[in-house]
């Protein structure tokens, strides 16, 4: 047997592009992720009459391409939680059908494409959130009540969002960037950590483990911090998101970091995480006397721990299967570096060349990802072979 062989591991029975959700929302999630920056960026230049504002870009890079990577992530690690099949068919078109619906709405000028738009989100990310909960019972599971929470404020708070830039309103930009923060937080710091104990060798990590409640905490101040920022209080709120930050920071001093030395995969998850806690620690230099800017913090953490992640955590669906473990394919690490390098540029002012670094890094990703949308999925999708 061929060692890239996706039989090498178990396999669902479902084959084909609709078998699983990472198979199209991962690559909407990145073709997205290019055409917004372009069409941001130079969008004027070919498109006379388009007239976007910072609150779209806002939206279509939070849950616009946020909520793709989610869909595509949460209704495929479910299969693992559950003993399922990954969420497919004709719920799975239903559900990029309503993110497609979104994205051409907002674009559209056309009287009530903007309420079509929130209508269409909401019931996108409420999709998500009921597919989360049916999978789970139908599994003998608990339902994770933090994403299904998340994914029902998500689709409000788009759905909201786009009602007010329909009104000429410009909401507030940090809520969306706090709240994707918080769900890379609390995704990451159980994932990441998971991933480099089950890769050191024979199972041992080269330091103490992490205390769970560690997690905990980070996740409680970002919380803490969220509802102190909602109640005015913009200095309890620093305090509270700089806390979140120095928590992470305690986490990832313990990690055992040794097998991302060889393991291309795992060094894409480590060095994008590393962008969520210097990014909250922006945020929190913005929040009280705005000695940073929003706009900094906010890229940092966008396109610094979103974009990496979701590029790194994707990497792995589409990964070879060499003897039970991952393997990056060869676009991805260049891929991911792009995507590095596109952070400090735009902090320095350099837009368009950070922009068109951007672009290239997640075309990069998706020239990769659309000659492997086919066949049986790999069981499990984010991890190598478990013991039968």
């Amino acid at each position: 047997m061929a060692p890239d062989d996706p039989t090498s591991d178990r396999v669902w029975p479902e084959t084909g592009l609709w078998a699983a959700s990472f198979r199209v929302m991962f690559p909407l999630a990145a073709l997205w992720a290019a055409l917004a920056v372009g069409l941001w960026q130079w969008g004027g230049l070919v498109w006379p009459n388009l007239e976007l504002t910072v609150g779209w870009h806002v939206h279509e890079m939070s849950f616009g391409f946020g909520g793709a990577a989610l869909a595509g992530y949460a209704l495929t690690a479910c299969s693992s939680w559950t003993g399922r099949a990954p969420v497919g068919g004709w719920r799975l078109m239903w559900l990029a059908g309503l993110w497609v619906v979104v994205r051409i709405a907002l674009l559209t000028p056309l009287e009530m494409a903007d309420w079509v738009a929130a209508i269409a989100s909401l019931a996108f990310f409420w999709t998500i959130a009921a597919l989360l909960v049916h999978e789970m019972r139908r599994g003998g599971k608990g339902v994770r009540p933090f994403l299904v929470l998340f994914c029902g404020i998500a689709g409000i708070g788009s759905a909201l969002w786009i009602i007010a830039l329909s009104g000429g309103a410009q909401p507030g930009s940090i809520w969306p960037v706090l709240g994707f923060a918080l769900l890379l937080s609390a995704i990451g710091s159980r994932m990441v950590p998971a991933f480099l104990a089950a890769a050191s060798a024979s199972g041992r990590q080269d330091s103490p483990p992490v205390p769970v409640w560690i997690t905990g905490v980070a996740t409680g101040f970002l919380i803490g911090g969220a509802f102190a920022l909602f109640a005015g209080l913009r200095g309890m709120a620093a305090a509270l998101i700089a806390l979140a930050a120095l928590a992470m920071v305690a986490q990832i001093l313990r990690w055992p970091w040794r097998p991302v030395a060889r393991d291309g995969l795992l060094a894409m998850l480590g060095a994008a995480f590393l962008w969520l806690p210097a990014g909250l620690f922006l945020l929190a230099g913005h929040v009280p006397a705005g000695w940073v800017t929003l706009a900094v913090a906010s890229h940092v953490l966008m396109m610094g721990a979103m974009g990496g992640l979701v590029m790194a955590v994707s990497s792995r669906a589409f990964a070879r299967r060499v003897s039970g473990r991952l393997r990056a394919r060869r676009p991805m690490l260049p891929a991911f570096a792009l995507i590095a390098l596109s952070v400090p540029l735009r902090l320095f002012g350099a837009l368009d060349l950070a922009a068109g670094v951007w672009i290239a890094g997640w075309v990069l990703y998706l020239a990769m990802s659309l000659f492997r949308l086919g066949g049986p999925v790999p069981r499990p999708v984010f991890s190598g072979a478990r013991d039968r």
